[in-house]
């Protein structure tokens, strides 16, 4: 949720974290920041029960040139706001591929979108899908059953849907082609405890919203 306070229209997802870190301080939780849980870890601390909520990580596939200089991870993009260019390329069309390119049309870039797949955030809250692709229509251009093949320096070197090779230029390349689960972290605790639960993203990407439920039923089956 750190990279919520990045986007103006999204900063009271980030606000939502700050708002439940202090009400589970209020409730005597006893938080421990900068702390990992491995197995001996929890072999030691010995609970009778664990919520693993390890998240995810980014997926950057094995694409040549995705580990350039001029590529930033969407998750890291309030880290380094400084790298980018006027010219941006958001490559991948998911909720979050979709809401950073919004927020850079908002700031005034030039922004190209590109996904392969032909519809645009079939991830996005059923309601909330409409007004995000008319944003989309009035900040970004679209290129949408575009395959990636290469990242250059230039931009991205792709296939249309004719089969033809077609480079999408920009000078910043923000990836956005989704998340995997942290599941090494999952198998390594999963028998740490009497009582586990797997819960957000560490169980199945999915949004904050599917995340706090979860959480909230694993409380309630303790």
């Amino acid at each position: 949720m750190k990279s919520e306070q990045a986007t103006p229209f999204k900063r009271e997802m980030y606000e939502l974290g700050k708002t439940y870190e202090r009400l589970a301080r209020q409730a005597g939780v006893e938080i421990r920041l900068n702390t990992e849980v491995t197995p001996a870890y929890a072999a030691k601390e010995n609970p009778q029960a664990l919520i693993i909520a390890a998240g995810s990580r980014p997926l950057v596939p094995p694409i040549k040139g995705l580990d350039g200089d001029n590529v930033i991870i969407v998750n890291q993009y309030y880290k380094e706001k400084a790298k980018v260019g006027n010219h941006v390329i958001v490559f991948g069309g998911g909720l979050a591929g979709c809401e950073c390119a919004i927020h850079l049309g908002q700031e005034g870039k030039e922004v190209e979108l590109i996904e392969m797949r032909p519809a645009l955030a079939p991830d996005a809250n059923i309601r909330h899908r409409p007004l995000l692709l008319a944003q989309i229509e009035k900040y970004v251009h679209v290129h949408t059953q575009y395959k990636g093949l290469e990242v250059t320096p230039e931009g991205v070197l792709c296939q249309d849907p004719q089969g033809q090779r077609i480079l999408v230029p920009g000078d910043t390349v923000i990836c956005a082609l989704g998340q995997r689960s942290r599941t090494d972290v999952v198998e390594a605790l999963r028998d740490s405890a009497p009582f586990v639960r797997v819960i957000g993203d560490a169980a199945k990407v999915s949004t904050i919203t599917n995340a706090v439920y979860w959480g909230y039923w694993a409380a309630l089956d303790i």
